[in-house]
């Protein structure tokens, strides 16, 4: 089998510059979700016909696909297929065509389509010309109906404006994908008629061609009716990107993962738990993160290419980017991580506390109001309320280094390039400019004075 993706329309109603199968669903271009599951079909080829902004397609999706171009996207669906035409001309399988803005089309759907063309050949004798993908509707209204005769074979695919009084009725609606017998395809295509209205070359002509060349057709229900959804408008766009949304929940779910609230959370597809995670609401999980197993994520929590150990809990309304949080550590609430860093085992990141492109070892406290940017803390470093490690000079960035067991005192500035050594210890309140050698304390308070009745003075005035 060969696969061809549909994806040069112009997303008129999008009221966008952008392709419209480049916009995203979860984090990703929906022509992704489409390709993806062609993958997982694992074809011969893919082809994809580009046409308005190609250039941003092929830059994203790269040579992995074999591109062609259709010169008027407004020339329809039909003339898409012809676009393509050097693709699957000389083949003699079958071509699947899906519509770049499918996203929500299951692989295994499309492996039971393959299987039910091998029942109906080897079981009925017949090689069918053509299947499409089709749903039952409650109301279908939209749609095009499929149209068929008293054996059950496809005559016709007609569209609602075009159908008369007893073919709304139906409630058999077309899918947007298709199977085609590749010689029977090329033998047909070529005698589409242009619709008078638009100029548009329709794809689903060809249905009525082949019924009445003796070529049979015929339809596969789709057990789950979302599958058949199109994306033509942005309020399509977010329809999609729920339904995407909830079935990825669903399906860590039924993995082991608890996750109260579903309605609130946001997983990307890339995002990986390996069990017995729990995410409470407002939850947002982006890009390539990775939760261990046992991690608890507080409510409001964003993560973006997080990596999270095992036993890890977030405390609500924190944020990790590009960062990783060792196993059993604690994190929050309200802290941020970002910029590489890497909080150790069982260390503790308190409400407040930025952590900037910084190393922390293992059993680490920083619980409250700090923040520690381009720094190495060892195992065991206290770190008080109020502390700010100053990285920055106004042109370049110091990094600073504490030693294992160090004290920092509360309200402290540590001004970098800067080393603390281990066991040493920090006053509070003290600005360090100069090392400080192992054990020994430092500490860089003023004078304390005390003006006997002037405090009673400077109230009364």
């Amino acid at each position: 089998m060969r696969a061809l993706v549909l994806s040069a329309g112009l997303g008129t109603r999008f009221r966008s510059e952008k392709p419209k199968v480049m916009h995203t669903i979860l984090g990703k271009p929906m022509l992704w979700y489409v390709l993806k599951t062609l993958k997982e079909l694992n074809p011969s080829e893919i082809a994809l016909v580009v046409g308005y902004k190609q250039e941003e397609i092929k830059a994203y999706f790269g040579d992995s696909y074999i591109y062609f171009h259709q010169s008027n996207p407004k020339a329809g669906t039909g003339d898409a297929v012809l676009s393509a035409v050097d693709f699957w001309r000389d083949y003699e399988g079958y071509l699947l065509v899906v519509n770049g803005d499918a996203p929500l089309i299951k692989a295994q759907t499309i492996k039971n389509m393959q299987r039910y063309l091998q029942m109906v050949e080897e079981y009925e004798g017949v090689r069918l010309s053509g299947l499409l993908l089709s749903a039952q509707l409650p109301d279908p209204t939209g749609y095009g109906r499929v149209i068929k005769d008293r054996e059950g074979y496809v005559t016709k695919v007609v569209e609602e404006k075009d159908a008369d009084q007893e073919e709304r009725l139906t409630r058999e609606v077309n899918g947007g994908v298709y199977l085609f017998y590749c010689p029977h395809l090329l033998e047909m295509l070529f005698s589409i008629s242009p619709s008078q209205k638009t100029g548009e070359v329709y794809l689903t002509e060809i249905f009525s061609l082949m019924h009445r060349s003796g070529y049979k057709v015929k339809s596969f229900m789709a057990e789950d009716p979302s599958e058949i959804f199109g994306v033509n408008t942005r309020w399509d766009l977010a329809l999609a990107e729920n339904m995407t949304r909830l079935r990825i929940i669903q399906e860590w779910s039924e993995k082991g993962n608890t996750i109260h609230q579903p309605e609130s959370v946001w997983i990307e597809p890339d995002v990986l738990l390996e069990g017995n995670v729990e995410i409470y609401p407002d939850v947002m999980l982006r890009g390539n993160t990775r939760l261990g197993k046992n991690v608890v994520i507080g409510k409001g929590c964003v993560l973006e290419n997080a990596h999270v150990g095992d036993g890890a809990t977030l405390e609500p309304y924190s944020i990790v980017k590009n960062s990783r949080v060792e196993a059993e550590a604690v994190v929050g609430p309200f802290a941020h991580i970002r910029d590489g860093s890497l909080i150790g085992k069982k260390s503790h990141i308190g409400n407040f506390v930025e952590v900037k492109k910084s190393s922390i070892g293992e059993d680490v406290k920083a619980k409250h109001l700090s923040y520690i940017g381009d720094a190495v803390l060892e195992n065991r470093v206290n770190i008080g309320a109020g502390v700010v490690f100053a990285n920055f000079d106004g042109k370049r960035k110091h990094q600073s280094h504490v030693g294992q067991g160090a004290f920092i005192g509360s309200n402290s500035l540590l001004v970098a390039p800067l080393k603390v050594g281990s066991h040493s210890f920090v006053a509070g309140g003290s600005v360090i400019t100069k090392d400080v050698p192992d054990g020994d304390l430092a500490i860089t308070r003023p004078r304390l004075r005390i003006l006997k009745g002037k405090g009673r003075e400077k109230i009364l005035d």
